[in-house]
């Protein structure tokens, strides 16, 4: 199984800079279908993770959506004084590399 992220919200200060973020963690397979007689790889999203799911988040601040499902809460405080989708990407993929049990997919690596 692989794993990865997407952004819910980014919630940005008037000066630029990131507040806040939720981030919601999924996991899924790759894999490879014939189309028009072409072979494509894809990675297809097969679970939304919870806080039950990610024990490297417990304790952090997460929010329950409607449909029971936590999001993952990250502020100032967690990574820092930050501007950029980038620079918020890169702490996004070092969050991921710290659970040893899941694999990133390569671009969140």
């Amino acid at each position: 199984m692989k794993t990865d992220y997407k952004f819910w919200y980014v919630s940005r200060a008037d000066d630029g800079h990131i507040t806040e973020c939720a981030i919601r963690f999924y996991e899924g397979d790759i894999t490879t279908e014939i189309e028009n007689g072409v072979s494509i790889t894809r990675y297809r999203r097969t679970k939304r993770l919870g806080e039950d799911n990610l024990p490297h988040f417990k304790g952090r601040k997460s929010r329950k959506e409607a449909s029971g499902t936590d999001t993952v809460i990250f502020t100032s405080k967690d990574f820092g004084n930050i501007k950029t989708d980038d620079e918020l990407r890169l702490f996004l993929n070092s969050q991921l590399k710290k659970d040893a049990s899941r694999t990133p997919i390569d671009e969140q690596k």
